[in-house]
This record gives C-alpha cells, structure tokens and sequence, in this order.
C-alpha cells in the first residue's frame, strides 16, 4: 500500500473541485486497503469529511482517534440501535431517507438527550437508499417536526448518481433537477441543510457543475479509473495497492502437459511453468485464467490454468533464464511500472478494478510504504509466441 500515493491523489483531485468540502470514502476497509491507515492519510492530504457504509467503521475510526466529521450511511435502523446510539454518542453523521428510519433515529436521540446529526437522501433513481420523490414532502417535514423537538439536526441533503460512472448520461441532468427541487422543498418545510452533496469520482474529474458543497471521492483516491472512458493517469493518480508474491516453484514440462484441474490449458511445446502462492481464497478471480497476467523480473507473462484455492500457475514461456524461484511476481499495481493494473484484471473477467481490489483476502498481510513507490527495472516483453491455449 503506498500511502503517498492516496495523499497525491487526494491532492490532485482537491485541485479539481471549488467545492468547499471534500469527502474521502473509506468503505469496505478503504476498498481492502486498510481503514484506519487510508483514513489518516486521507486527513492529513486535507480530506474534510471521511464516508463508510458501515457505522461500525466508523467507530472504528473514532476509537481510533480520528476526529474529522464522518458520515455512515447503511444500517438497519430497527436491529442496531445499540450501534446506533454509540454512532451518535461518537458524534458520527448517519444517512436519513424514510420516515420509519427518522421515528427511529429520533427516538434513540431523546433517549440520549442529544440531536442526531443527518444527511436526508433523496432516491434521484438509482432505486436503492433513499426517500423516492413522491416519499419526499413527508420526510422533510418530519424532519423538520424531529429538529424542532430537539431530537435531530439535518445537516445535509445528498443523492448518489445511478450513471456517476457515466458521466454524459442524460440521466444526470434529471437526476440533478431532481435534486435541486429536493433542496428547495427542504427548505421550504424550514430546513437549513449546510451540505449538498452529489458527486462521486467520476463526477469530480468529468462534471464540475454537480459538486455543489461537497464532493466524495472513491476509487479515484486509490488510483483506479472511476469510469471506462477515464484513465487515471490522465490526472494525475496512481494505483495506491500492488499485489506481489515470490515464485514458490518453476518446472519445465513437455509438450501436451495439461495445466491445473480439468486441464483446460494444454501446453503445444515445451514450457515452464511457476506457481504462484495465491489463489481463489486470497480474491484472486478464477475467470483470470487465461485472460490475465503477471510481472516476473521485468517479463509480461501469462495466467495459464485453472486458479485454485490457494494457487495458480503461470507461463514462463520456451526460456526461463533470468527468473528463479522467490523471485517477486507482481500481480498487479502501477502499469507505469510494467505491471497490470487491477482495472486490466477487472476487465479481464468482465468486471472492473473496484471489484478486484476488494476481493483481496484479509489473510494476505499489508505493508505500508509512506514514499513513493519506485518501479524495477523494466523490459519491454518479448512477442508472445504459439505456446499455449486456455
């Protein structure tokens, strides 16, 4: 994990937003990068506001000592209200968008004797969290009926884009309208929202008229693209997250080997082969084999076989010198280094990099580099040859 590399980001995304607050969005333990030590970085690179899903992240980060605002957005608000009480006393913002979630946060806020501070979310058709349009008028004046009883505090209005990644969609626009109208009928009922808040990564790099007071950065603070037609490195972000293991085994077998269960890659000439000490039960997706690669050395060479639970194997081609077993196999991480990148993995199986960084299994140790990371030496890969099919 190279931390340096979320606070550049962090930096270069500030650069690209007038909008006095920005979010950095630390769900999913940072998208598997590590919660606690994303968010201090995040902080210090100047992120006003940190976001998680889930409320129990964010006390996390409170017992850590993190005292910027957070916002949590995704609870059940009838079972966890245990949880929720302690969100409260820990002065984190939760996310408000029915009615019967605002009768519960209230009643746990008198029982307090203190306001729950709340973002109200409007549904702009993304068809998840949030008050649709037609549940709208209710919600804010019950809102509105809670602040006067001293019993909440609605701090913000927000929404979540169903095309953020598609920045162009049309969709956008009415979304946007829709959200609008939401502000004005809150203020309408007599709420006095500090923070408008819509746009997520792609929004930030592609739509600048969305951010409004605050904008929240996901995948971009981690370097990967936040939509197909953005590549990171246009502005300026690099993939905080590389993946390595050592070569724990290399062989050569002859022509017609079958490779992993089932054997559906069979080798046409004789090849070595490495194995690799990550498999399925670390995140690495089966659908790799055969459409993904790895960096060896400063070689390009490719997934062959099926993956297993906990490895997988890979082609080192007619000549293995150079490479030897424990040597370092870069899964994926900064393609300015020769590597792949997870949004490279991703497109492999049919997905994208936010999937690929998230599936990294907790039993796989993190190490955290605070300077930059600096590439090996790299050459250029030979031209792949008949070898193999998968």
């Amino acid at each position: 994990m190279d931390l340096s590399a979320i606070s550049d980001n962090i930096q270069a995304l500030k650069k690209r937003t007038e909008a006095p607050f920005f979010m950095a969005v630390v769900k999913g333990n940072a998208y598997g990068h590590g919660l606690v030590e994303v968010a201090r970085t995040a902080v210090k690179a100047g992120a006003d506001w940190l976001g998680t899903a889930q409320l129990s992240e964010a006390i996390a980060l409170r017992q850590a000592g993190i005292t910027v605002p957070i916002l949590s957005w995704l609870y059940l608000a009838s079972q966890t209200s245990a949880t929720i009480r302690e969100a409260l006393e820990n002065d984190i913002d939760v996310s408000l968008g029915s009615v019967g979630q605002l009768e519960v946060l209230a009643g746990i806020a008198k029982r307090l004797g203190r306001p729950a501070v709340v973002h109200l979310e409007l549904d702009s058709g993304l068809s998840r969290g949030g008050a649709r349009k037609e549940d709208w008028a209710e919600l804010v004046a019950q809102a509105r009926q809670a602040e006067l009883a001293g019993n909440l505090r609605v701090r913000g209005i927000w929404t979540h884009l169903a095309w953020a990644d598609v920045p162009a969609h049309p969709g956008n626009i009415t979304a946007v309208a829709e959200f609008e109208d939401a502000v004005r009928e809150a203020h309408q009922a007599g709420l006095a929202p500090e923070l408008r808040h819509v746009s997520s990564s792609a929004n930030i790099l592609d739509r600048p008229e969305f951010h409004f007071d605050m904008v929240r950065a996901g995948l971009a603070i981690y370097g990967l693209a936040p939509a197909d037609h953005l590549d990171p490195a246009d502005f300026g972000l690099r993939p905080a997250l590389s993946v390595t293991a050592p070569l724990v085994m290399l062989k050569k077998v002859p022509a017609g080997t079958g490779v992993s269960y089932e054997h559906q890659a069979i080798t046409y000439e004789p090849r070595y082969l490495g194995l690799i000490p990550l498999g399925y039960a670390d995140g690495i997706p089966k659908g790799i084999s055969g459409r993904s690669v790895v960096n060896i050395g400063g070689r390009t060479v490719p997934v062959i076989g099926k993956v297993c639970m906990d490895q997988f194997m890979v082609d080192l081609g007619p000549d293995a010198s150079g490479i030897d077993v424990g040597d370092t196999a870069v899964l994926f991480g900064d393609p300015a280094c020769g590597a792949a990148s997870a949004d490279d993995w991703g497109a492999a199986i049919g997905s994208h990099g936010d999937e690929i960084i998230n599936r990294i299994a907790p039993r796989l140790p993190r190490a955290y580099a605070t300077t930059a990371y600096r590439c090996p030496d790299y050459q250029e890969p030979a031209a792949a040859g008949p070898g193999n099919v998968a």
